[in-house]
């Protein structure tokens, strides 16, 4: 029987799921729907992390998994959903087949464990929950722990509220092309770019998609990739948003370093989330501000895949 633990990774999008040795080394890979509990029920968070664990470690018989650890969205605040999120992994694990997978002293209050989403990029960035962690994808929101214990979130309220985010940049550039539309009554070489994103024929027809109840929010944020298209061609407006992005981000970084006190080694940056990790301009400009102006930040790390933050502290829960 092979010693295992499973870590998942519960995001707003879709949830991933690690079946890894407990040498850390990926045997089973799988995913799942949305576990934010701010977006579906308990049900439909219980079926996402069911099917998400099965599929792990489908074709895996001789195993023996020793810990689990979830990283899940939208519960950094929620300390009864963290309890609810572990009730359901429970429910899950200790149900046939699953719980012929589990190791005989598996002690479900001390071999799972429920973290929000930031911890695990953290750790996966970091390798230790001591550091700070901007995340931006849809939304955006900057965390800080110490190995002593201390805490600080800044941002994390919502698409609607983030800053330097994915739906920021992608309302920001609404705002530029029907700016542009009203003053100049003229289809700029940004406003195209959403026309064809949106399959659209006019700037006017912009707006009624806007407020179409089937808009989701990630569509709004998924202009942040005709943004990043537009600046990369040396449209000005496009750089223009992504340098006001970049700003803001970088100030809720620079208020988690100023109430924080990471002692002589100071911290590792893990940058992770869909616009850090693919829009070049954004993350540049935050690391040239961060290694200018936050001699506490001594280290920079780009985290591609949070859920191995979450194998990482399973590993240490065996």
């Amino acid at each position: 029987m092979e010693r295992c633990v499973l870590g998942i990774d519960g995001g707003g999008t879709k949830t991933a799921c690690v079946l890894a040795t407990a040498e850390g080394k990926a045997i089973g890979r799988s995913s799942g729907g949305t576990t934010n509990p701010n977006l579906v029920s308990a049900l439909e968070i219980k079926e996402s992390l069911q099917k998400a664990i099965q599929e792990a470690i489908h074709n895996h018989h001789d195993i023996q998994i020793e810990a689990v650890c979830a990283g899940i969205a939208g519960i950094i605040t929620a300390k009864e959903r963290l309890e609810e999120v572990k009730t359901a992994v429970w429910k899950i694990l200790n149900t046939p087949p699953l719980c012929n997978a589990l190791s005989k002293g598996f002690n479900p209050s001390l071999n799972i464990e429920i973290v929000s989403d930031v911890v695990i990029a953290l750790v996966a960035g970091a390798g230790k929950r001591h550091g700070i962690v901007a995340i931006s994808g849809t939304g955006s929101v900057v965390y800080g722990e110490t190995l002593k214990g201390q805490k600080i979130k800044i941002g994390g309220w919502g698409y609607l509220l983030d800053d330097g985010s994915g739906y920021e940049i992608g309302r920001m550039a609404l705002e530029e092309v029907l700016k542009a539309y009203d003053v100049f009554g003229k289809t700029t070489h940004l406003a195209q770019g959403v026309l064809n994103a949106w399959n659209l024929n006019s700037v006017q027809d912009i707006v009624n998609h806007i407020y179409q109840k089937t808009t989701k929010p990630a569509d709004i944020a998924n202009l942040a990739k005709v943004v990043n298209f537009a600046a990369s061609t040396g449209d000005e407006p496009a750089r223009d948003i992504l340098r006001k992005a970049a700003s803001n981000l970088y100030c809720n970084i620079s208020a988690v370093t100023s109430q924080m006190d990471f002692g002589k080694e100071g911290a590792t940056l893990v940058l992770s989330g869909g616009v850090l990790m693919n829009i070049e301009m954004v993350r540049e400009i935050i690391i040239e501000k961060v290694r200018s102006e936050l001699p506490t930040i001594t280290l920079i790390q780009l985290c591609r895949e949070p859920v191995n933050g979450a194998v990482i502290l399973a590993r240490k829960g065996m």
